[in-house]
């Protein structure tokens, strides 16, 4: 961006920025819904510390200048919901925040963003792992930071090509800032090693955050307690969605088939289910404390796991629950937003403006709430991440590296203050939201939001975070196809530890 357009642009975004984010409430507005997963900031919270909106100042040198430099960002084109590059305001609130979050970062550091956008989604990793493979052996040395889809990410670094940033001298991320989750940091390391970074610094997080829309009304017509009691009183378990949804089922279409033409109690497609097994406290992959670095979770093998999936598999095969076993080929939202579904699962973005499942435009009230507990025991509910999101990493191949920390610690902690409140209380609590006990179910997906390295692996892995929800979606025995996996896995994350190993040396 040149100097010239960037004065008359930063006076344009200031002015709609401060219309659009008047209405949203400040970080300490939500300190009764602070748990584990969140930063703990109340040591550092003092007057200095905060900025005039509230929010935690970084710890960026006020008179850091890196005199013009160019930041070359390779970012994966096709991702789902904007997150890069904005080229001017046209009044969209997330977009004019993303503009200046740009902006911003250029100004504080004196630096000029320079995106650079290939295709990355899950249909195109291996070209984008191509592409930055390409220019290392080629010595071009043409991208400094590396932002894309989460499984991309985890190949990337496998291979060798992502830098690791604990191991950077100087480096500006802090990563006990809040922009930074904790539950990422706990499970994106690799050892002592940690190769990528996400949070507030991509949207997509947000929008992916898997949760539970329903039918009000229609939970109404069928005398059903309100699930959001449940969920605020710790009683959302397994066994309550079961019973909720259970006998519901009827043949609207007559054509004597499941059908979406039919009533159902439940919608969802195989690979969301893999939001049960991470919601039931469960783990794919832990880091360990020793040489080792990773381990496949005994979670996976465990008799908690066989329950889960003979109970899930026991009921998401009856009539009651529509289920598409073949990606996006059976339309399995279809009869939910047809107003003939109590239940539907899916990531919050299903009611947003630019999702084509038509949730957005319904006009009978629907509210959501997260996954439910595994049982009564279950301290708290656990949201996982859909793996469309961003993670952000450096080159191996970038000579002086501290520079790139800076410009992603900027990045994420302009986010924080500005493209995070833009979405999530302009856009998702208040638009989405057609009650104001969905923006406290809001609350309660972002808090508990986890990831897993078993999922951002998961091209080498086997997809491991989808065969629990295979099974379960077809009626199978976990207790007889864990036996399958449990060697197979076993192989391949020795071979991904045998990598890093290799890196860390």
């Amino acid at each position: 961006m040149n100097n010239s357009k960037r004065w008359i642009a930063l006076f344009a975004a200031i002015l709609f920025l401060a219309a659009g984010l008047a209405a949203c409430g400040k970080p300490g507005d939500e300190a009764e819904t602070t748990t584990d997963n969140t930063k703990e900031t109340d040591s550092i919270e003092t007057d200095d510390n905060l900025d005039e909106k509230g929010y935690i100042k970084d710890n960026l040198p006020d008179d850091l200048n890196f005199d013009g430099m160019d930041v070359r960002v390779l970012y994966w084109s096709d991702v789902e919901r904007p997150e890069f590059e904005e080229t001017e305001i046209t009044g969209d609130v997330v977009g004019d925040a993303i503009f200046q979050r740009n902006m911003n970062i250029e100004e504080r550091l004196g630096v000029d963003l320079s995106f650079i956008g290939i295709p990355g989604n899950n249909s195109y990793r291996g070209d984008f792992v191509a592409k930055v493979m390409n220019s290392f052996n080629a010595g071009e040395r043409a991208y400094d930071i590396i932002a894309t889809y989460s499984r991309t990410a985890g190949m990337l670094a496998i291979q060798g090509y992502l830098a690791d940033l604990n191991g950077i001298e100087d480096s500006y991320i802090d990563i006990d800032m809040p922009w930074w989750p904790e539950a990422l940091v706990e499970t994106a390391g690799v050892g002592d090693a940690l190769y990528y970074v996400s949070g507030d610094a991509s949207t997509n997080t947000l929008h992916f955050m898997y949760t539970m829309y329903y039918n009000t009304g229609l939970l109404n017509d069928y005398g059903l307690d309100d699930p959001t009691e449940h969920v605020l009183n710790k009683t959302w378990t397994l066994d309550k969605l079961i019973e909720m949804t259970s006998n519901v089922y009827q043949d609207l279409d007559g054509n004597g088939k499941k059908s979406e033409g039919d009533f159902f109690g439940f919608c969802t497609i195989y690979y969301h289910c893999d939001a049960f097994y991470t919601g039931s406290n469960m783990k794919l992959v832990e880091r360990t404390n020793d040489d080792s670095l990773m381990i496949i979770s005994q979670d996976f093998f465990s008799e908690k796991c066989i329950n889960l999936v003979d109970k899930l598999g026991k009921w998401l095969t009856t009539n009651d629950c529509f289920v598409s076993l073949s990606g996006g080929a059976v339309p399995y939202q279809v009869p939910f937003v047809n107003g003939n579904a109590l239940f539907c699962q899916n990531r919050v973005y299903m009611a947003d403006n630019l999702n084509a499942s038509g949730l957005n435009a319904v006009e009978w009230k629907y509210g959501l709430v997260p996954t439910p507990l595994y049982d009564l025991n279950q301290a708290d509910y656990i949201t996982i991440i859909g793996n469309p999101f961003t993670l952000y990493c450096i080159m191996t191949d970038v000579q002086d590296k501290a520079p790139f920390t800076a410009v992603i610690e900027c990045w994420g902690s302009e986010a924080y203050r500005l493209t995070t409140p833009a979405l999530f209380e302009t856009n998702m609590k208040y638009k989405y939201s057609q009650e104001e006990i969905s923006s406290q179910m809001f609350d309660i997906l972002r808090r508990t939001s986890v990831f897993d390295q078993g999922r951002i692996f998961s091209n080498d892995l086997s997809y491991m975070s989808e065969l629990p929800s295979k099974t379960m979606t077809t009626g199978g025995s976990w207790a007889t196809a864990m036996k399958t996996y449990e060697k197979v896995l076993g192989k391949q994350l020795e071979k991904i530890i045998v990598s890093f190993q290799k890196q860390q040396q």
